[in-house]
């Protein structure tokens, strides 16, 4: 009797499995880089969309929990809303693309910059499980005047959801 529910289940599973693959899962998403020559690894991220004056905005961050903790913030302007593929320049921020990184110790702010050049840059989207895929770079100088560098930071698998 239980082999025959295993060989049956197995069976369902196997028809099944085209539909399970397209269900996307935050803890799959995958975003990291390297901040100042050390790595950082995002604990999770996520894509938000959302409108600001009437434009469309991608909300890309990622945050490396612990102590201390590190987020990556990026708002992209989209050319239109859903068109999420394409390069994004860091110009300082909204109206154009803009971004920034902050480091929190025990709850208080100890490092913020605001990134100056760079880009994010998404390869892919994928409608069927919603994720976007690609790479950044970024460039900033600290709130105390000292400067920043990103690179290498891909991500893949990062959720987008409207807010």
């Amino acid at each position: 009797m239980l082999a025959g529910l295993r060989t049956v289940s197995l069976l369902l599973c196997a028809l099944a499995g085209p539909i399970s693959i397209l269900a996307a899962h935050a803890e799959d998403a995958v975003m990291t880089a390297t901040v100042d020559g050390k790595p950082w690894t995002a604990s999770f991220s996520q894509g938000t969309t959302l409108e600001m004056a009437g434009k469309p905005v991608l909300n890309l961050s990622g945050t490396q929990q612990g102590s201390p903790t590190m987020t990556f913030n990026s708002l992209l302007v989209l050319k239109k809303p859903d068109d999420f593929a394409g390069t994004y320049p860091f110009k300082g921020g909204f109206p154009n693309t803009g971004g920034n990184f902050n480091v929190l110790d025990s709850g208080a702010m100890v490092g913020h910059f605001r990134f100056s050049g760079g880009e994010v840059v998404i390869d892919k989207y994928d409608p069927a499980t919603k994720t976007i895929s690609g790479h950044f770079s970024a460039v900033g100088k600290g709130d105390d005047g000292s400067h920043y560098e990103i690179k290498d930071g891909i991500f893949s698998g990062v959720q987008v959801s409207p807010q």
